[in-house]
């Protein structure tokens, strides 16, 4: 690919000598200074300088080109801007050859000696010349790929948009015939690209199949190409960023249909039709799980999910209602994001039995009764204080939400006959570092104890970091760079795994139905990503250079991060399930606490965090955490508890 562009660029430097060449000899001839009939005036005057001049001017010539971004531009869309920033370089280059030519042509005094060219002037009037001759030169020749493409192709501002489609299956086909059937649509179809050698030259709907997926180039330029479309919904992230980072050096925007979690009813359709994002080039295959057991256990059921409004929660109600449950309750403290929740489900998926409420899970009396009104038989639980650094300065709010929030709603659910109770946990629980993970891992150990009273199943499901969640890695690195950069990295070695939004939904919906009580599910997330190549491949999708357009600098961890994750401790090990991407974190046996023990521990650790015994909190968490460090994962802004606590 990279050969490829240099070849180019090497092709617009060529062409760019011979018209700087030819300039500079017509601006003589224009001024009298060559005689093509006789030839004796360029032999007497200028025969013994021509050729250092013709050097030194093809170098200033270029030099300033390159300065002026002349071969980093894409000429087949050239515009106004493009004209002034040919002139700039045009004018430029000529003033660097005045002072070439001129200034430092004249006598200079340098240790007693006088230095100056050798070279005889000619006329300035042959600089004017051949500024106006290499501005219209090099402008025509730049301006006329756009030229005579508009001429076979229509103007690319008012015509269609020429789109080339990857994939010539069932959602191209789909795509095509969406094109065809939307007259007044923005898009026409030229052609696919295939790898399937018996699709190649064939129609569908009376477009051809061009070429394999390597002639992506050639195709783009060929027939002035203006968007290419992924119409592969099973195709691989390194398939996607493959295809995206060459359509990009092209100048062309690529756009993708809806990946497998996407599609509704197995159609796609033009208006699904998005820009690639980071999410699509993750460097796995992503997983679909897909079972008939769920629609029998959400169908005509009602569903609550707290935590609605967040990038996971919602993700979760837009899976849900997919299986028309009788009605689904949307608890969220957050209204703003409740209320676009609750829209999309009407307006996208019609679905009008949602129903909003804004409630805090840590509020006993409002969840006993929402639960007692609409009897929900499954209770997704993805309300949580999520960010690390931000917890760390406010660890009482963590524990409060995430534990003991957790602890009022399990409770209520076994009280109240709720059949399951999913929640959503973190690879960050184990052997935390931070008080976002601890937690979460008080979360796990309470629902754990639990799971055996009353009729209340309680399944945990435990992943590493969802890309494109609110406050991820991925929205931040997109934030800074379309601000210009630099984008931060903490680390060039830290890793961490990754799943995508749906991925992490359809696991929670799964875990709900084939959990029995008390187990820990893990995806299998395969290898973990480093944040550094997420960072890379990034800025490469926005169609800029890492290190060039873009600045990568690196910040160090922040408090509480680790540099790599682990999905399970030192007492679990995977156990396979029967759903292939889906595992078990089992206790292996080796020193953890009774069920009542874990009880009495947790309500002791609860009573603390409300009274402010930070003295016997920090004891009793070192019993669950026992590298526990007050001095590293506590802190209040408010008050300095350093004198209030044995640090023994």
């Amino acid at each position: 690919m990279k050969r490829k562009f240099s070849f180019r660029i090497l092709l617009q430097i060529l062409f760019d000598i011979i018209i700087i060449f030819s300039s500079f000899i017509i601006s003589f001839f224009l001024r009298g200074q060559i005689d093509f009939r006789g030839r004796d005036v360029l032999i007497s005057q200028y025969s013994t300088a021509l050729v250092s001049y013709i050097v030194i001017i093809i170098i200033a010539k270029l030099l300033m080109f390159w300065l002026f971004g002349m071969y980093r531009r894409i000429w087949k869309y050239a515009s106004i801007k493009d004209m002034i920033a040919i002139t700039e370089a045009a004018a430029a280059s000529s003033v660097l050859m005045v002072v070439i030519f001129y200034i430092l042509g004249a006598p200079v005094g340098f240790l007693g000696l006088n230095i100056n060219f050798s070279l005889p002037y000619f006329p300035r009037s042959i600089f004017i010349i051949d500024f106006i001759l290499t501005l219209i030169l090099i402008a025509l020749s730049r301006f006329s790929g756009r030229f005579f493409n508009e001429l076979k192709f229509g103007n690319v501002k008012t015509r269609k948009k020429r789109v080339l489609i990857i994939g010539a299956g069932d959602a191209g086909e789909m795509i095509v015939r969406e094109i065809i059937r939307q007259t007044t649509g923005e898009y026409i179809a030229i052609g696919f690209l295939d790898d399937d050698p018996v699709k190649i030259g064939k129609q569908i709907h009376g477009v051809r199949v061009l070429g394999p997926i390597s002639k992506l180039e050639t195709a783009i330029s060929k027939y002035s190409i203006d968007e290419v479309i992924m119409a592969i919904p099973s195709a691989s992230g390194d398939l996607r960023k493959n295809i995206a980072l060459r359509a990009k050096d092209k100048g062309v925007r690529c756009k993708t249909l809806p990946s497998l979690y996407e599609v509704i009813d197995d159609k796609v359709y033009l208006y699904q039709v998005r820009d690639i994002e980071i999410e699509d080039i993750l460097g796995r295959e992503p997983i679909r799980i897909k079972i008939p057991e769920v629609v029998a256990e959400i169908k005509d059921r009602v569903i609550l999910v707290t935590g609605a409004g967040g990038s996971i929660g919602s993700e979760i109600c837009r899976q849900v209602v997919r299986f028309n449950p009788e009605r689904v309750i949307l608890v969220d403290h957050a209204e703003n994001a409740l209320f676009l929740i609750e829209r999309e489900l009407k307006e996208k998926f019609f679905y009008l039995s949602a129903v909003p409420i804004v409630a805090n899970i840590k509020d006993k009396e409002i969840m006993k009764a929402v639960i007692e009104r609409y009897k929900p038989v499954i209770i997704f639980h993805a309300a949580a204080y999520k960010h690390v650094p931000l917890m760390q300065l406010n660890p009482e709010a963590a524990i409060q939400n995430n534990f003991i929030g957790t602890k009022t709603l399990a409770k209520l659910s076994v009280e109240l006959g709720v059949k399951r109770f999913v929640m959503l946990s973190t690879d960050k629980a184990v052997k935390p570092s931070n008080v976002m993970g601890i937690s979460k891992l008080l979360a796990e150990k309470y629902l754990q104890a639990l799971s055996k009273e009353g009729e209340t199943r309680f399944v945990i499901v435990r992943f590493g970091n969802v890309l494109g969640s609110q406050g991820s890695v991925v929205p931040i690195f997109k934030q800074q760079i379309l601000s210009g950069g630099p984008v931060k990295v903490t680390h060039p070695e830290m890793k961490r795994y990754f799943m995508t939004i749906p991925e992490a939904a359809q696991l929670v919906i799964q875990a709900s139905i084939i959990g029995q009580g008390g187990e820990i599910f893990v995806l299998d997330m395969g290898e973990p990503f480093n944040i550094l190549d997420l960072a890379t491949n990034m800025i490469k999708l926005y169609g800029m250079e890492p290190g060039k357009d873009i600045e990568i600098v690196y910040t160090g961890p922040r408090s509480g991060e680790k540099l790599n994750e682990e999905l399970i401790s030192e007492d679990e090990e995977l156990v396979s399930t029967h759903l292939p991407h889906i595992q078990e974190a089992k206790f292996n046996g080796n020193g953890r606490l009774s069920k009542e023990e874990t009880i009495n521990l947790l309500f002791n650790i609860e009573k603390e965090i409300q009274v402010y015994d930070y003295l016997t909190l920090f004891k009793d968490l070192r019993k669950i955490v026992p590298d526990f460090d007050e001095k590293e994962m506590w802190f209040n802004p408010i008050k300095d508890y350093d004198n209030n606590y044995d640090t023994q």
